[in-house]
């Protein structure tokens, strides 16, 4: 088996795993391969094969595998273990009808663990292999088909555009909001041969952290119109929040909790590491124990113990509902600590909510900025707006709270409605972290120090009417400082579709100001000598492409007037000088 252990850069899958259903024993495993991922069987089983899958001919799952000190090669040596990397695993099932058995139904399912997000794409490949279990049944067939499988989709290749530059991928990603101009990057197309038949798929060229499978906001805010923004801050907060999906495929549990990572990340990345897109009773404690879990089941018990979550969002219900004592932390009264009760129903030691100070503040006034906020959003679903949108809608959203919580934009109106929030944001470990990669970045990232400058004058251009006063510092700030490819490409992934992309600042060509004209249209020309940047210059609209097209004309031809008076001045002073040589 070593020789299809592949090198760590070139393994797309790390394990392939075999789970049956035993009518004596239950959910089991039966192979793994190349090695024994190292999780416990009991864990894989009950996550590849979940309750009520006897219900459905296909059904799907997604789970995590943390970081591990090493997996073990089966009935070998302990010494040959390796690290393994955060593994996001997608398991399909089959089951089929048999008479021949006491049961009447055969259910299998195999299991792919990938260091990529976009387990997705090999869904079709893995059904296949599926399948093939139900027609061979020779000895040993079952590994050969891990193996078979195992290798063929590390043998795919991934094209070399995959790894862009952090940078280039936000651009990227609001680039795709604009299908009539040319993207700089199209999506990938992967191609995995598996016997004879060859599967096509394709991913988006970036690919979020916390972006696994095909997870959609626009199907969390359809489903729950009315309690999104519940849904969002117990996130944001760091709650625990569960969805149930009672009688329904294990698939629609997932991709909702799923989707539901979307509403903080970006820019609060690392949301899949308290994620359980599905689970049950036999990983109660598992769960208990994680603080601000977002999971997914399907038995309707969870929704009866208001002592195990904060948030609870019923998916036949399309309703979300707030655990009692989330509710009275919310109105800003205190309420101690209490305890979650285990599998057995006695008490444990899980806190019922973060450890933190409650504030002054309630969060009455975060709900009318926050409705406000759902009413556009369902106000651009109706026109139209697609998926892309509502996430950069959601995105930006968070962004302002998160640049608050740092002192960034912190005046005004929204500043103070959002204090009850941004207290309670800055106790828990997500802002921590935050905070510490955010200082990295400021450090090394292409506008340093001015990363926060950059943001609240952005923020000053797309949320109202800055004075003259400020649109001179503004440009002059900009013209200043942003001299470079990167820093310009830094401020464009500032810019979104969802907030009017180069519009609020083209928009100032038409300031009263000959002065802010001029300043406006130099920076607009340092955009329109790179390709990004001329990219987002040509989403702009007619008029304001036309006005920029003259000014700069204009501009240039200033520019050699300017330049040929010098040079004839300078000439003239030269012979003046010899002149006098002479």
């Amino acid at each position: 088996m070593a020789d299809a252990l592949k090198q760590t850069e070139e393994r797309h899958v790390w394990f392939a795993i075999l789970a049956e259903f035993d009518i004596d024993k239950g959910s089991v495993i039966r192979c793994q391969y190349p090695i024994s991922s190292g999780a416990g069987d009991t864990f894989l089983a009950e996550a590849m094969l979940p309750e009520g899958s006897h219900s459905w001919s296909e059904d799907q799952t997604v789970f995590m595998l943390p970081e591990s000190g090493g997996s073990k090669a089966d009935g070998g040596d302990d010494s040959k273990e390796e690290k393994r990397p955060f593994l996001h695993c997608i398991s399909c099932l089959i089951a089929r009808k048999d008479d021949s058995v006491r049961r009447g139904s055969v259910t299998k399912a195999i299991a792919v663990c990938s260091p990529h997000t976009f387990v997705h794409a090999f869904q079709p490949v893995i059904t296949i292999a599926v399948e093939e279990l139900f027609r061979q049944t020779k000895p040993g067939s079952d590994m050969i088909i891990l193996r078979d499988l195992y290798n063929s989709i590390n043998s795919m290749t991934l094209p070399d555009t995959y790894s862009i530059p952090r940078l280039h991928k936000a651009l990227v990603k609001s680039s795709r909001l604009r299908p009539k101009h040319m993207r700089p990057i199209p999506n990938i197309r992967l191609e995995i041969e598996f016997g004879a038949q060859r599967v096509v798929s394709q991913v988006p060229p970036v690919v979020g952290e916390d972006e696994i499978g095909q997870a959609a906001l626009l199907t969390l805010l359809k489903r729950f119109p009315s309690g999104f923004m519940h849904i969002f801050n117990a996130l944001l907060l760091e709650k625990r929040v569960i969805f149930i999906g009672h009688n329904l495929p294990a698939a629609d549990v997932c991709a909702n909790v799923l989707a539901a990572c979307l509403l903080i990340s970006p820019p609060l990345e690392g949301v899949k590491r308290r994620v359980f897109p599905y689970t049950n009773l036999t990983q109660l404690d598992t769960l208990l124990e994680t603080p601000g879990y977002v999971a997914g089941v399907t038995n309707p018990i969870f929704a009866q113990r208001d002592a195990w979550w904060d948030v609870c969002c019923d998916l036949k219900k399309k309703s979300v509902k707030l655990s009692p004592a989330y509710e009275k932390e919310l109105k800003g009264e205190r309420e101690g600590l209490s305890s979650a009760p285990s599998r057995s129903g006695s008490t444990g030691s899980v806190q019922n909510t973060n450890e933190m100070s409650v504030p002054a503040e309630t969060f009455d006034q975060c709900k009318e900025l926050d409705d406000e906020f759902a009413v556009e959003l369902r106000s651009g679903i109706a026109l139209g707006r697609g998926e892309i949108w509502v996430r950069e809608m959601v995105t930006g959203y968070v962004q302002r709270i998160v640049d608050m919580a740092f002192g960034d934009s912190s005046t005004g109106r929204i500043f103070a409605c959002n204090q009850a929030r941004i207290r309670m944001l800055k106790d828990t470990k997500q802002f921590r972290r935050h905070a510490e990669k955010r200082g990295v970045e400021k450090s090394s990232g292409p506008c340093g120090r001015n990363t926060g400058v950059v943001a609240r004058y952005v923020h000053a251009l797309q949320n109202g009417a800055p004075s003259e006063k400020t649109l001179v510092s503004i440009l002059d700030f900009f013209l200043e400082n942003l001299t470079t490819e990167d820093k310009l490409m830094h401020l464009l992934t500032m810019l979104p579709e969802s907030k009017g992309g180069l519009y609020p600042l083209a928009i100032c060509m038409y300031h009263e100001s000959p002065s802010i004209q001029r300043k406006t249209v130099e920076l607009l020309q340092r955009f329109d000598n790179f390709k990004e940047g001329s990219l987002w210059l040509s989403s702009l609209n007619f008029f304001l492409m036309r006005t920029y097209m003259r000014n700069k004309t204009k501009l240039n031809e200033r520019a050699k007037t300017t330049k040929l008076n010098s040079t004839t001045n300078t000439s003239k002073e030269t012979q003046v000088i010899g002149s006098k040589r002479v």
